[in-house]
């Protein structure tokens, strides 16, 4: 099994809802991200830990890419773990 290496950061997100006065949610916005937990999150913010963990292999000439997806479920409760795999 080779090597692996975390990262963790939080990540504040906002709802992004369509204009004209509709309140439809359309997605969301990483408003901003940090290192250590920000002691006041931005107001309207959800605030997401996130761990990286990140095999030795993808720091080779690649551009890793992912996409991670929070099921409702897991929105307050326990790590979320995300599984990368190359695409192709």
């Amino acid at each position: 099994m080779s090597a692996t290496h975390d990262a963790t950061f939080y990540v504040q997100v906002e709802p992004d809802f369509y204009g004209g006065g509709n309140r439809n949610l359309r997605g969301l916005r990483a408003v901003a991200m940090t290192k250590t937990r920000p002691r006041r999150p931005r107001p309207g913010a959800v605030l997401v830990k996130l761990t990286l963990r990140v095999p030795d292999a993808v720091f080779l000439p690649l551009r890793p890419e992912a996409v991670v997806v929070v099921p409702e479920s897991m929105a307050v409760v326990g790590p979320i773990e995300a599984l990368v795999g190359d695409p192709r």
